[in-house]
């Protein structure tokens, strides 16, 4: 399995580097990040000055297609979640975590209102359209997997 980008984040675990849509200096700035149950979290680093941190939130296809064509500026998107995660790293690799709740947040640590995303546009919408096809797959999965759950116990009574 890959190297965790965060660890041990407060009620998730570790989150896995999926999809970078903006970096600096080869370190991501606005990025995806992925957990063990393939839930996916739109990241934004915040700050690098004197410490590392980033704003954290859960995210879905409907959001991310919203971000990519445009139709959602970046702080809207996060401000969209109501709950989210403050990850800090110190200048020696320590790393902490708190939940948060996006209406507290500093708007410091957002973009500024009305800026869009950055990013290749095509190579995202390709990342878009095969996470698309993921979650169809796995609920499809489960769909089939509950029918044959009633089937059993049908078949059982």
């Amino acid at each position: 399995m890959k190297r965790s980008y965060f660890e041990n984040v407060t009620g998730i675990g570790n989150l896995y580097l999926e999809y970078v849509f903006y970096e600096f200096e080869q370190e991501p700035v606005l990025f995806l990040c992925r957990d063990e149950y393939a839930n996916i979290y739109l990241c934004l680093c915040a700050d690098i000055r004197y410490e590392q941190s980033w704003i954290v939130v859960p995210c879905n296809t409907m959001l991310l297609h919203l971000l990519i064509e445009e139709k959602m500026d970046i702080a809207s998107v996060f401000l969209s979640r109501k709950n989210g995660w403050k990850i800090v790293m110190d200048i020696h690799g320590n790393e902490k975590n708190e939940s948060i709740q996006m209406n507290d947040i500093d708007r410091l640590d957002l973009p500024k209102e009305g800026t869009y995303i950055r990013c290749d546009k095509e190579k995202a919408e390709t990342y878009l359209w095969k996470r698309t096809l993921e979650e169809e797959m796995k609920c499809n999965y489960n769909i089939v997997n509950e029918s044959d759950m009633n089937i059993n116990s049908l078949e059982a009574a």
